[in-house]
Formats: structure tokens, sequence, C-alpha cells
């Protein structure tokens, strides 16, 4: 009889739902990006985010940006496990508001700025049909009973998960001279992870029609079972032979001398045949062999009855509801400097490490395994378990150039120092990072007229990751975004921004092993997004 064991893979959504930017932070974060892509030498008002020495540029007054985004994404996982019924998952990713909000106050030399956006996260993933670490140990399973007469599987299954980091930024700005000025700042994030999931209604084609798995595996475990006290007590039924010295005397022997019936022989040689001794030499196995051979098919028998058990305990109903919080500071410094009268602008921002942990709050849970001490369950999200979830040092450098009086160019360096987190190895010590997530990025900016300007933009992002980090829930893929927009200067106080862009993700297939079956899964995803804001100046701007 082949061993079954079920086995749950743990999964986390958060890092597939950050649609530009690092593995944990976005870097979407205007209506200007979304049309440029390029802002990190910015001295507009989304300069509070993307430069915020540079406020200092901005006229005396009061400035105030709303602007939210509309982000769709699809992810799709293509699985070659030979036994699953559908080789394609897909999960879609939906926010439908993407809210950032930056104020500003300047006077002279100095500018006091606030920001609030998602700074990570921002959506939420539903994945109708689960995904294939959900799946394979289902399909492994029905396979492992194919000479059973089971011929296939059904299940019903699905994971949705929303994730969003928000963020609180406070910082202040400083001319030390016209050319030169610096930042000092921090972010507070408050960051909330929610999980919503069933795995329900497993069962097994047979040739008696479609049976529940659990009941299905406790059928086969408690026939097992039954194998093993018959093992046993044949084996018990030697002892008084043996307790008299017949223990090496063989069975035809014991037979011939009087010592055991026919009926009993053949009891004996028909169990042994049936643990898989030959026919031909069962007869003349000696009792003591004979006996620690039924005795041996006693304990495997008993062991394979307790992991089907264990098996159709974890495949029964269950559905999981979970939510983690957790909050951490980030302290931001920056410096702009700015030369041939404002024309050639430099900007440079650092964010510090982000120590951050998240802790369960479970009200259900997956089962994953059981726990051989003590039969506990094991369970996928522990309440009050702790979770490291560390936002990386980032260093951006940006460059913005007036060529001709109408047009602009910008462009942008990321530098997202994943190494250093504290979830770049896995609980093994295994790297799970070879590289950091970089990005680089170029804008266009063409005043069409005084008050009408188009842009477009490109960024391309390089992931560091590598084929250790790749899961069904938490994949990370190099990208091309493209985005284009326009901006419209209504009147001195009010200019209305709009902006589109569109992601594609260079795909990735893992080789990947289940219970000793080697396949492979790739990974793709897309992304498209939609951005309207509104500046207001109370007292001006200037570019």
């Amino acid at each position: 009889m082949r061993r079954i064991l079920l086995l749950l893979i743990g999964i986390v959504v958060s890092g597939n739902m950050i649609y530009a930017g690092g593995l944990v932070t976005n870097s979407n974060q205007s209506t200007a990006w979304s049309r440029m892509l390029a802002r990190d030498a910015s001295v507009n008002i989304d300069a509070v985010y993307y430069n915020p020495a540079a406020l200092v540029k901005l006229k005396d007054g009061f400035h105030i940006s709303l602007s939210s985004q509309t982000i769709v994404q699809r992810q799709t996982i293509i699985s070659s496990f030979p036994f699953l019924n559908n080789a394609t998952y897909e999960g879609d990713v939906f926010a439908p508001i993407f809210p950032s909000v930056y104020m500003a106050w300047k006077k002279g030399k100095v500018a006091v700025s606030l920001g609030f956006n998602p700074v990570g996260g921002g959506g939420g993933a539903t994945f109708e049909r689960g995904v294939p670490l959900m799946e394979i140990p289902i399909a492994a399973a029905a396979a492992g009973f194919a000479q059973m007469g089971v011929s296939g599987y059904s299940a019903n299954m699905q994971f949705e998960g929303t994730s969003v980091y928000w963020g609180l930024q406070l910082g202040v700005s400083y001319a030390i001279t016209d050319n030169i000025s610096v930042f000092a700042g921090a972010r507070y994030n408050m960051a909330k992870n929610t999980y919503q999931g069933y795995l329900k209604d497993i069962s097994f084609n047979t040739t008696a029609g479609t049976v529940r798995a659990d009941d299905f595996m406790n059928g086969v475990g408690n026939q097992a079972l039954q194998g093993a006290q018959t093992a046993q007590g044949a084996g018990d039924m030697m002892q008084p032979l043996i307790d008299n010295g017949l223990a090496d005397f063989t069975i035809n022997d014991a037979t011939a001398m009087g010592f055991l019936t026919p009926e009993q022989a053949a009891m004996m040689i028909g169990g042994l045949v049936q643990f898989g001794v030959p026919q031909d030499q069962a007869g003349n196995m000696t009792l003591g062999v004979s006996q620690q051979t039924f005795y041996g098919a006693a304990t495997e028998l008993t062991g394979q009855a307790q992991q089907l058990f264990a098996g159709a305990y974890l495949m029964q109903d269950q559905e999981a509801d979970v939510v983690q919080t957790g909050s951490g500071i980030t302290p931001i410094l920056g410096a702009n400097l700015s030369f041939m009268e404002d024309r050639l602008n430099f900007g440079i921002k650092y964010e510090f490490k982000t120590k951050m942990d998240l802790t369960n709050k479970t009200t259900k849970d997956f089962i994953t395994g059981i726990n051989p001490a003590d039969g506990s369950d094991i369970t996928m999200f522990p309440d009050g378990a702790v979770i490291n979830a560390d936002i990386p040092a980032f260093l951006s450098v940006g460059a913005r150039y007036q060529i001709i009086e109408p047009v602009t160019i910008q462009l942008g360096y990321h530098n997202y120092f994943d190494k250093g987190a504290g979830w770049a190895k896995d609980e093994n010590g295994n790297d799970l990072i070879d590289g950091n997530f970089t990005e680089y990025a170029i804008g266009l900016e063409w005043a069409v007229t005084p008050k009408f300007m188009l842009s477009g933009g490109y960024l391309y992002a390089n992931t560091g990751v590598n084929e250790n980090y790749q899961s069904d829930l938490s994949f990370s893929l190099t990208t091309n975004t493209f985005g284009y927009g326009f901006a419209w200067h209504i009147s001195n106080m009010f200019t209305l921004q709009a902006g589109g862009y569109f992601t594609a993700y260079t795909d990735q297939t893992i080789p990947q092993s289940y219970s000793g079956i080697n396949y492979t899964q790739t990974y793709d995803k897309y992304t498209y997004g939609l951005s309207l804001g509104l500046d207001i100046a109370i007292g001006g701007g200037k570019e």
C-alpha cells in the first residue's frame, strides 16, 4: 500500500500586490508619475514624496496635491504537474482607489511637508481556483490511489488576500543656498494584511462514483488497521510454539510434526504471501522469522493507517480568516542641487531600513500538518505569531533638465536594498535575494502651450530575487513600464493632471519537485493603471 501524506504550503500575498517599485515599496505615488514615470528630481508638489529637499523651490504659500489611481493586475501561474485538472491559474488584483495626498507650506528658505499614501500594497488579490501549491497535494494523493480505482479528483478552493502599508510622512526642507537644499523627516508606516480562503469538498473519482477524499482515506486507513491487527494476531499465535522451542522449525515441519493443523498452516502461509513473501518460500520460513515478518507488517500497516488518518484529517473542509498588523518608522534624508538658473536639477533621497514585524490575529486557520510529538494541529497562520516584514532601505537619484523652453527631460534611478531585510533569507538560512532590486526611468514633458503639457515615460525594473524566493503568491519579475498623460494649468491656483501606464512582465519558469515528481511552474503578470490628480497652490507654485 502506498504511503500518502498531504502537505499544504504556506503562502503570502503582500509581495504580489506591489504595482511599481521594489519587492515591498510602491513608487507609483502621484498622477505626475503615472504620466512620466520619472519624478525623482521633481520640483512640484509631488516632491513631498519623490524629492522633498526641492520643496523650497515652490513659491511661498500653501500647496496641496490630491490624486488617485485605479489599478488592475492579472497574475498567471502555469504548472506542468502531471495530475492537475487544469494547468493554468489566474489571480486578479484590483485597487479601485489608490490615493496620494501631499501638503507643503513654504516660506522663504523653509518648507514643511506632510504626505499620506500607500507606500506598500494597496489592493486585493483573488485566486478563484486557489493556486497550484494548494491543489498539487490533492492531485498527488488521488494519483497515489490509482491502483484502488481512483481516476481523478475535484475540489472547491479559493484564496483572497489584501495588503496595504499606509505611510504618514512629515519633514522639513531647508535651502542652504540658492543651489543647495536639504531635507530631514520620517514616515510612520501602518501595515495591515488580510487573508481569507477555503479548501472544501475535496473528492475522489472512483469506480463507485464520487467519494469524499477524507472518507475514502479513512476507509483505506481502516483496512490498513485491520490488516495490522490480523498480522499482530498471526504473530501472537506463534508465540506458544516459539516458547516451546520451535522457533527454528519451518511452518511445513511444524505441520508435519502435528504442532500446527493444516488450516493453521494455510492461514499463516496465506498471511505471509499477502505481506509479500513468495508462495513457494512461505512454507519453508521458520516460525521465528515468520513471527517477525508478521510483527513487521503490523508495524508498517499501523504507520500507514496513521498517515492515512492524518491525511484524511487534512482533507476535511477548512477555512482561513486572518489579519496581520504592524508598524514601523522610516527615517528619511534628502538633498537637491540646482544649476543653470534651475534648468538643471538633481534630487537625492535616502530612506533608511524600516524594522517592522507583523502579528497574526487568527479566527480561522488552515491546518497544514500534525505535530508528531503531541498530535496538535500545525496551522498556516498561528494566532499571535510574529512575521518579519522589514521595509528595505531605498536610494533614489534623479535628474531634471530643461533641454529647450518647451521640453524637459527627467531621469531616475532607484536601488532597493533588499539583501539587508530580515526576510532576505528563508527559515533555513538560504539566500532568497541575489542582488538588490533596481529601477531606471526616463520621462519627457512637452509644453504644447504655457498651460497644457503632454508627457510620456519608460521605466525598466530589474528584480534581484533568485528561484528560492519565487512562490505561487509571492513572485517578482523584471518589468518594462510605459506611461503617458497630460497636465493642464487651469489657473494659477489649479493644475489638473491625468495619466495612464502599462507594465509588461518578463515571465519566468522555475523547476519544482513534489513527492519525487519533477515539474515546472511559469509565472507571469501584467498591470495597467489610470490616474487623475489635482494640484492646488494657494500663493502660487513654480516648476
